[in-house]
C-alpha cells in the first residue's frame, strides 16, 4: 500500500493500488514508468548455397523475406547429395566441393559472416555437427574436426568409406557416432569420439540392406538420438536403423515405376518434426509424409507439398520447414512452409535463386 499526507488535515490517506495506477498526474504521487517491451527474438534464417564456381551462401530472412548473398571464398559444384550445409548454435558449415574446403560462418544479426576455412583432403559433399565435432563426408573418405566454441580445430580423424567409389551422398551424427550413405549400395557407420579424444575412426560397420530389388540406391538420412531414418530411394523405401540394423521399412508412394521401368516416385532426402518425417520425392516433385517412432515407420500421406521442380534437400527447425527444388532448370526455388499440429504444411513464401543450389538449413 501507498501512504500520502492529506494537506486538508493530519489524517493519513490510505491508497489502494488501483488508485495508484491512475495517480501519475497527481502532485505528490509516485511516478509510474512504462515497462520496456520484451525484445523480439531474432528471425530464423534459411540457408542454401548458390553452388557456383564462386560459391555464395544465400541467407534468407524468414520474416522479412530479404535475401543476401555472402561469398564462401570457395568453389561449388556438389550434386546428388544432401546436408551440404550444417548448423550448430550460431555456426554454419558450407561445403565448397570444387575447392576441397568447408567455410565456417557465424551468425551476425540478420546475416552470416565467414570466420574460418577448413581444408579437406578430398572434395566435400555433406557435413554434420555432433559429439563436439564437425564431420565432413568427402567423395572417398570421412574427416572430423574438433569444435571449441566458435572455432574449428585441426583434423583429428580420417577414415576411408566402405566403397569409396565417389557415390557418397550424406552423413548424419547420431548417439552411436556417424552414419553415411553411398548411392552405389551402402549405409555404414563409423565411431566418433568427443573433442577430448580422437575423432572419426573405423572400422566401417555396414548396415545390412534388404535383399534385391529392395536395396537400390541408399540416399538420404535424418537422425534423432540413437535412431536413423534412411531412404533406399530407387526401391521406394523409408527405413528405420537401430543398433546397426534396419528394424522397420515402409513403402513410399506407389506405384513408383511406370510400365517402362522409369521411376516416378522415390523418397530421397529426410527431415523430422516430432512424429512426422518429411521426405523429398524428387521424381514426383513433392514432399511426402511418414509417421515414425523408435520402433516403426509408416507411410502417411503423399503431396503434403507440391513443388515446381525436383526437391533436392530440406530441413526442419521449430515449426518451419525449408526446402529447395530445381525449379525450371535455370532458376531454383527456396521455399518456407509452416508445420501445424497435424503435420500439415502451409507455404509461407518462395524465392528464386539462379542456378542449381545445394544444401538446406535453418539457423535461429
Amino acid at each position: 500500500m501507498l501512504t500520502q499526507n492529506n494537506h486538508a488535515g493530519n489524517r493519513p490517506a490510505t491508497l489502494t493500488l488501483l488508485w495508484a495506477l491512475g495517480a501519475a498526474a497527481v502532485p505528490g504521487a509516485f511516478p509510474l514508468h512504462a515497462q520496456p517491451a520484451a525484445a523480439a527474438s531474432p528471425a530464423p534464417l534459411f540457408l542454401t548455397a548458390t553452388n557456383a564456381t564462386n560459391n555464395s551462401l544465400a541467407v534468407i530472412n524468414t520474416r522479412t523475406h530479404q535475401m543476401d548473398f555472402v561469398p564462401t571464398g570457395g568453389a561449388g559444384g556438389a550434386s546428388g547429395n544432401a546436408g551440404g550445409i550444417a548448423v550448430s548454435g550460431n555456426l554454419a558449415a558450407v561445403v565448397n566441393f570444387g575447392s576441397s574446403n568447408v567455410t565456417i560462418f557465424q551468425r551476425k544479426g540478420n546475416s552470416m559472416q565467414p570466420i574460418q576455412m577448413v581444408k579437406t583432403t578430398s572434395q566435400p559433399l555433406s557435413v554434420t555437427f555432433g559429439h563436439d565435432h564437425l564431420v565432413v563426408l568427402c567423395l572417398t573418405n570421412m574427416e572430423s574436426f574438433p569444435v571449441y566454441g566458435n572455432t574449428v580445430g585441426n583434423n583429428d580423424g580420417i577414415a576411408n568409406l566402405l566403397r569409396g567409389d565417389g557415390t557418397a551422398a550424406q552423413v548424419v551424427s547420431f548417439d552411436g557416432g556417424v552414419m553415411y550413405s553411398e548411392k552405389s549400395g551402402d549405409i555404414a557407420q563409423l565411431s566418433l569420439s568427443t573433442s577430448a579424444a580422437s575423432g572419426v575412426s573405423g572400422p566401417n560397420v555396414s548396415i545390412p540392406l534388404p535383399a534385391a530389388p529392395n536395396n537400390n540406391t541408399p540416399f538420404g538420412m535424418v537422425a534423432r538420438g540413437p535412431y536413423v531414418y534412411a531412404t533406399i530411394a530407387h526401391s521406394d523405401l523409408e527405413a528405420l536403423v537401430s543398433n546397426a540394423k534396419i528394424v522397420s521399412t515402409a513403402n513410399g508412394p506407389t506405384p513408383f515405376m511406370d510400365p517402362f521401368g522409369n521411376i516416378t516416385h522415390a523418397p530421397c532426402w529426410n527431415a523430422l518434426s516430432g512424429q512426422f518425417l518429411y521426405s523429398a520425392d524428387s521424381p514426383g516433385k513433392q514432399l511426402v509424409r511418414f509417421l515414425v517412432s523408435d520402433t516403426n515407420v509408416f507411410f502417411d500421406k503423399a503431396g503434403v507439398a507440391t513443388l515446381s521442380g525436383a526437391p533436392t534437400d530440406l530441413y526442419v527447425q521449430g515449426g518451419l520447414l525449408g526446402v529447395i527444388d530445381g525449379g525450371d532448370g535455370t532458376n531454383s526455388n527456396a521455399s518456407i512452409f509452416t508445420i501445424d499440429s497435424e503435420g500439415e504444411l502451409k507455404l509461407t513464401f518462395s524465392v528464386k535463386i539462379p542456378g542449381a543450389i545445394n544444401g538446406a538449413a535453418i539457423i535461429q
